[in-house]
């Protein structure tokens, strides 16, 4: 392995045999499990995987095979909100006041699915299969589905139910919080809650008034 800025930068490094910038572990057998790792909710940009949609057939007929989907399920162009340029002129290309916020929970939700899904059946038609998966938050929904727990129309219907009910709940914050819990608690109140318990840390949520002054 080794980190690089560019594809130039790498072809110089991989042609240099003794580069100290190379790190190579060697496996004691000929078994080399691949391990899928899916995301959660924070890393969603516009255009996200646009080369890929644009250059890899597999990854656009999923995509494309999602967004119809979510299309009956919500009524919204999915493709319209995560790639604006490759729209009809006429539609305004994705920047009319109608088009919704990609980072809106019922938006966000389930089109993170749709590019992890898609991304998964890249990797799998090049031959990289995954021996087991694990997702992380919301990353759980792709590994599942990709695992046969339900079929990629359950999981969407799913995921925008769940984008619902998230947006029809009052706004609030999270915070990290480098303290276990037995630190934590003698600090809470009735308006924070204690979400997320790391052992050596925990995350506090609650409304963004009550986090802020906590």
């Amino acid at each position: 392995m080794a980190v690089c800025r560019e594809r130039y930068e790498l072809l110089s490094i991989l042609s240099s045999p003794n580069s100290a910038r190379v790190r190579t572990s060697p496996g004691k057998d000929g078994f080399k499990p691949v391990i899928f790792m899916f995301p959660g909710l924070g890393g969603q940009y516009v255009n996200m995987g646009l080369e890929l949609y644009n250059t890899e057939p597999v990854f656009r007929r999923e995509m494309d095979r999602c967004f119809e989907i979510l299309s009956s399920l919500t009524g919204n162009d999915f493709k319209d909100i995560v790639y604006p340029g490759l729209c009809p002129l006429e539609k305004g290309g994705g920047k009319g006041p109608d088009v919704p916020d990609i980072n809106r929970p019922g938006i966000v939700q389930p089109l993170l699915f749709t590019i992890e899904y898609a991304l998964a059946a890249l990797l799998v038609q090049w031959g990289i299969k995954p021996h087991a998966m694990i997702g992380y938050s919301f990353g759980e929904y792709t590994a599942a589905c990709l695992a046969g727990v339900f079929s990629p129309r359950d999981a969407l219907t799913l995921i925008t139910a769940r984008g619902k009910l998230v947006e029809e709940l009052p706004a609030g914050v999270m915070l990290s919080v480098p303290l276990s819990r037995q630190e934590l608690e003698p600090l809470i109140n009735e308006n924070i809650s204690i979400s997320i318990d790391n052992g050596l840390s925990c995350v506090v949520s609650g409304a963004s008034a009550a986090v802020g002054t906590f």
